[in-house]
């Protein structure tokens, strides 16, 4: 009788083994039936199309990556960035293999930025179980249960109604509304101050090239340039302006666009965009000066025109001396305005100490033109362990002093 039992219970360990690797096994060809990402089926494509998760990518994909100036040459890493999935762990038994033709159809519009229609599923990307008794993929809810087609009553059923001269004309945009629309978008973005116009290029540019490197918004050179899904290149500072103002959409052709849709342009492009010859607009400049470096050469006359600002105007009487050359009297008289700030300073932030101050000043100047050995003597003084020289010398300085005052 133990025997019996014994080999009874071996057969049933031999079923339930047999039972639930044909189960993983069945689990696994439905697996492979569903795609990673979607969880769609195959079969809901007529041509039944799908691509492996892993692996390189596609011939199509690769071109377009190749014209996109993008480095990702394998799925896994596009998945990653489109989707927000790695696939680099997942198991067989757990996950699918393969992934379906409107997924990569999405992929294909992240990266070509088309306008065509792309459907995902709202709930985003399917969450992989491993096989259990209530597994969705195995059940038949998961797969649906197809509808009875009713049929139709023709008596019931309405038949499309025709009627002469009914149809709708299409009729062309004015031109005036469009005008109207780009002064509204002009007044709303009000760059005039910050962008540059088309009228400072250096080169007299074919009309179509100047329009392919201006905003389509404001019509001024691109700054800081972002291309939309229907592809058309703005200032980023315009379209989130416009956006903002007039509703999620491209201002150039009414397509769907949102802040999260804008992308740079491929780099070919901002090469040739840096490249362009401007001639500066500043009096008595008009030099010719690339895009790219014209933000560092304006910034040049900036400073300048401040250092104008602070510069001594002579109007008229005897010439005006160098500082160095004038009395201690009329030194002091020069200094008078600079003498009271250093006073006010100090006593606001040092503590009253205005030598120190001047002493800092005169250190950060000799600094400022390369002259460190005198910076060093001074701050050697400052710090109280005198300037290094020779007693000697410093004896010989005196002397020389000492003469030079005792001429006048």
């Amino acid at each position: 009788t133990d025997t019996e039992l014994s080999k009874s219970i071996q057969t049933i360990n031999k079923d339930t083994f047999h039972l639930s690797q044909k189960e993983t096994e069945n689990h696994q060809t439905n697996l492979q039936k569903l795609c990673r990402i979607c969880g769609g089926s195959f079969k809901s494509d007529p041509y039944k199309r799908s691509y492996p998760v892993h692996g390189p990518v596609d011939d199509e994909t690769h071109a377009l990556l190749r014209k996109k100036e993008k480095r990702a040459t394998s799925w896994p890493d596009l998945l990653a960035k489109v989707f927000k999935i790695d696939v680099r762990g997942d198991i067989d038994t757990i996950h699918p293999t393969n992934f379906c033709h409107n997924c990569w159809n999405v992929i294909q519009r992240k990266f070509s930025n088309s306008p065509s229609e792309v459907y995902f599923p709202r709930k985003g990307t399917m969450e992989w179980h491993p096989h259990s008794s209530s597994c969705d993929v195995c059940g038949t809810s998961f797969h649906g249960i197809k509808r009875k087609k009713r049929p139709l009553n023709p008596q019931l059923s309405k038949k499309p109604r025709i009627v002469a001269g009914s149809t709708r004309k299409v009729r062309p945009v004015r031109n005036v509304k469009q005008v109207n629309n780009k002064a509204v978008m002009k007044k709303i973005i009000n760059c005039n101050k910050i962008h540059l116009s088309t009228k400072i290029l250096a080169v007299d540019y074919p009309v179509d090239f100047v329009k392919s490197v201006s905003c389509q918004a404001c019509e001024h050179i691109l700054a800081d340039p972002v291309e939309t899904t229907c592809k058309h290149v703005f200032c980023r500072a315009c379209i989130l302006k416009c956006i903002k103002a007039m509703g999620s959409y491209c201002p150039a052709c009414r397509y769907p666009c949102f802040p999260t849709d804008l992308v740079s342009p491929v780099k070919s492009f901002l090469t040739i965009l840096n490249n362009l010859i401007l001639r500066c607009p500043v009096k008595d400049c008009q030099e010719e000066v690339v895009l790219g470096k014209y933000a560092c050469h304006f910034s040049s006359h900036k400073e300048a025109e401040e250092k104008e600002g602070y510069a001594y105007v002579n109007k008229g009487g005897r010439p005006r001396q160098h500082l160095l050359s004038l009395t201690r009297r009329a030194q002091k008289h020069r200094l008078r305005e600079l003498k009271l700030q250093v006073k006010a300073f100090a006593e606001k932030e040092e503590g009253g100490d205005v030598k120190s101050v001047c002493l800092t000043l005169f250190l950060l100047a000799l600094r400022a033109r390369n002259e460190h050995r005198q910076a060093d003597e001074l701050e050697a003084i400052m710090q109280g362990k005198g300037s290094g020289l020779h007693p000697a010398v410093c004896l010989a300085i005196r002397v020389n002093t000492f003469l030079s005052c005792s001429q006048y």
